[in-house]
């Protein structure tokens, strides 16, 4: 089996079908499950409506933060083994389903959600397309890291 598959998203409506295939069988080939996967991808979706907990030094988010949220809207890509605050990592031995579940709701209220949206922590303001396109690439990067089963 591949590290990772292929996998882009151009809609976060494309993310809960991939989520529901995983379900009837996957192999994660990185260090989370996933039910850790969708608990992350959970926590991205609620903050970038309610606000994050944290956010990176003005003066980063105004340089290396501008030029990261560049480079990955234009790329449609995250780079692997990024560090993230501990308190954005998902907790070991969470149930798959009630993530599948939680990550559901969320996406549901990121969808009817119509007001402003939250600052990112490390690139500062967002409009929503910007977070539309985020939440794509973010979705599809954690989630190529598992495979349906028969699929490598």
């Amino acid at each position: 089996m591949a590290a990772r598959r292929t996998l882009a998203f151009s809609s976060v409506d494309q993310v809960m079908p991939d989520v529901d295939r995983l379900l009837n069988g996957h192999k994660t080939a990185g260090n989370w499950s996933l039910g850790q996967i969708c608990s992350h991808l959970t926590g991205t979706f609620q903050s970038s409506i309610e606000g994050f907990p944290i956010k990176m030094p003005w003066l980063m988010r105004a340089t290396i933060g501008k030029v990261v949220k560049k480079k990955i809207l234009a790329s449609g890509k995250m780079d692997e083994g990024i560090k993230i605050p501990e308190r954005f990592l998902p907790k070991p031995g969470l149930d798959d389903r009630a993530e599948a579940e939680a990550l559901r709701a969320a996406l549901r209220l990121y969808a009817a959600h119509t007001g402003p949206v939250a600052n990112h922590p490390m690139f500062g303001p967002m409009s929503r397309t910007e977070w539309d396109r985020l939440h794509c690439i973010h979705c599809a990067h954690h989630l190529s890291f598992a495979h349906p089963n028969g699929v490598s």
